[in-house]
């Protein structure tokens, strides 16, 4: 039987916490509880990994966000490096190889942890994924994909191109087809300047944000709705030249 504290009550969970249903409850007891399942020893917060005192994997809590399972604040500016040494460390510790012997509930925990693992990296280690996920985290919703005002005109112009392209290729004209083709080429670099503009300018607001979240969250979501937007053009020129 192994004891699990649970708001100053003691729950004995048997041998059978292997099963599907004891592991809920372990998950459960372990978001609620920042304790470890196995031993009871107090474990530091709900996303700790292992127990410091059994040294055994914990269940995943079912309230982990991307931030504290690496244990970096919820911030758009972070260590990326750190960041990185991180990841390689935890792919280490929490691969499933290394569970292979242990019970069934430590080996779903490991896979647990290695699949958020890879989830959370490819949120954080990116600057633009990382902004739109902490904009959900708090509650905020991306705007709606728009082009930006300056813009308008220029999207009005590569609609035309694309017209003109497709015109081209339907009726078979090499010579028209390599025109428009160079036409859309050139609006194609444009584009990629002002994509690495945008990303630029919300780089730079990132300090604002992590200061003031809520003023600048608003900025964050406008600037995130005009790269989406700028980024979807980039994507179908591409893929039409």
């Amino acid at each position: 039987m192994v004891g699990c504290r649970r708001n100053s009550t003691i729950f004995f969970v048997s041998a059978s916490l292997e099963s599907t249903s004891n592991e809920n409850i372990v998950a459960e007891i372990a978001a609620s509880n920042k304790s470890c399942v196995y031993c009871g020893r107090a474990v530091a917060g709900s996303n700790a990994h292992f127990c410091p005192a059994c040294d055994r994997i914990q269940p995943l809590a079912r309230d982990a966000d991307y931030f504290s399972f690496f244990g970096v604040p919820r911030r758009l500016v972070i260590d990326e490096s750190a960041l990185e040494r991180e990841f390689y460390a935890l792919s280490r510790r929490l691969h499933p190889d290394y569970f292979t012997t242990a019970s069934p509930a430590e080996q779903q925990a490991s896979i647990d942890r290695s699949s958020t693992l890879n989830d959370a990296y490819r949120a954080l280690r990116d600057p633009v994924a990382r902004a739109k996920y902490l904009l959900t985290l708090e509650g905020y919703r991306e705007a709606e994909k728009k082009a930006p005002p300056e813009l308008l005109e220029e999207v009005f112009e590569l609609n035309m191109q694309f017209e003109e392209l497709k015109a081209a290729k339907k009726s078979g004209d090499e010579d028209d087809v390599a025109e428009a083709r160079a036409s859309l080429e050139q609006a194609l670099a444009g584009l990629k300047d002002k994509l690495d503009d945008l990303d630029q300018r919300m780089f730079a607001l990132f300090r604002d944000w992590d200061v003031s979240m809520d003023d600048g969250a608003v900025q964050q979501s406008k600037l995130l709705s005009h790269r989406a937007y700028i980024a979807n053009l980039v994507r179908d020129i591409g893929e039409e030249i």
